[in-house]
């Protein structure tokens, strides 16, 4: 077991959002500088300057905390295939902020033995294949944070071993691995007008002006999604539905050409069966998928469209 303990529970976290929302909380930040999203991680600690959109697409202002986890960890792509995008690191944003929110959720955001540093698991790894970890220190600035951010660490380095000789576990989605495999012998059961009707945006544009035409296509493309994940396991990939805290899974959905995926369905279990009750953009899907594990799968891919803004959340509720 990990030697520590949690450095704040979520209603911690409650508590200390709800004092940034009163009057007594710190000045808002000066004009030009961008605003923390309401995530755990910007309540738990000071990061420092975080580089604005505009700023990262021109290449602009110095490297903050992402920039730099992007340079220590393995190669990936974080941006999406857009070269108009590149350096956003907009994937890892997103999958930082989501972690550090399962980790506090699971209390595996720990505090050391005197209490002056915490810490958390990443969950990505160096080059090396080093586990990568955030540090934090306790802030002193009164009406701040409770923490400020130290930077990021592996566990052979010197001042994180001495804080943390057994390190936090990487947080987990499910106790039940089979959550993250398609059975192939559950029936899948979709309500095609249900998803077309509810998602219409999301569907090629081309194609949204026929809703009979369109509801052939989304039928006969959900079965060969079927067939294609039976074929091979690895056509369905798992994600993490956050409002739902539950693994999800996603299949191929190829409505313009048999050899393009336009959009993904995504299917949860129910009893002895699976429903599809929606689908998402390729941006979203990769985004919720990544959370779990980098996708290897030979259809989900980083979105090329600049447009495909990640946007973690979106699932089917049970």
């Amino acid at each position: 077991m990990s030697e520590g303990r949690p450095s704040a529970t979520p209603a911690d976290l409650a508590v200390y959002k709800q004092q940034l929302a009163s009057n007594g909380a710190p000045p808002p930040p000066p004009a030009g500088r961008p605003k923390a999203p309401d995530r755990a991680l910007y309540a738990h600690a000071h990061l420092g300057r975080i580089r604005s959109a505009a700023e990262r697409r021109a290449g602009e202002g110095d490297p903050d905390v992402f920039d730099r986890l992007a340079e220590l960890a393995e190669n990936e792509d974080w941006d999406g295939r857009d070269p108009n995008f590149r350096g956003e690191h907009r994937i890892l944003r997103a999958y930082v902020e989501w972690t550090f929110e399962r980790a506090h959720l699971q209390g595996r955001v720990l505090t050391g033995t005197d209490e002056r540093f915490g810490t958390f698991n990443t969950g990505l790894a160096t080059r090396e294949q080093e586990d990568i970890f955030g540090l934090f220190e306790v802030n002193r600035v009164e009406g701040r944070q409770p923490w400020y951010f130290r930077g990021w660490r592996v566990e052979s380095d010197r001042d994180f071993l001495k804080n943390f000789p057994t390190p936090p576990e990487p947080v987990t989605f499910t106790e039940d691995p089979s959550a993250y495999h398609y059975d192939w012998t559950r029936e899948l059961k979709v309500n095609v007008r249900h998803v077309m009707e509810d998602n219409l945006d999301r569907f090629p544009r081309a194609l949204r002006t026929d809703l009979y035409g369109l509801e052939l296509r989304l039928e006969a493309a959900v079965k060969r999604a079927a067939q294609r994940a039976k074929r091979n396991y690895k056509a369905a990939v798992p994600m993490w539905y956050p409002k739902a805290d539950e693994v999800q899974l996603l299949l191929p959905l190829s409505l313009t050409h048999p050899h393009t995926v336009d959009l993904a369905l995504v299917v949860s279990r129910h009893g002895e069966h699976y429903r599809g009750n929606t689908v998402l953009t390729m941006g979203m899907a990769y985004s919720n998928a990544r959370l779990l594990a980098r996708p290897d799968g030979d259809w989900l891919q980083p979105a090329a469209d600049s447009s495909e803004t990640p946007d973690v959340g979106h699932g089917a509720v049970a």
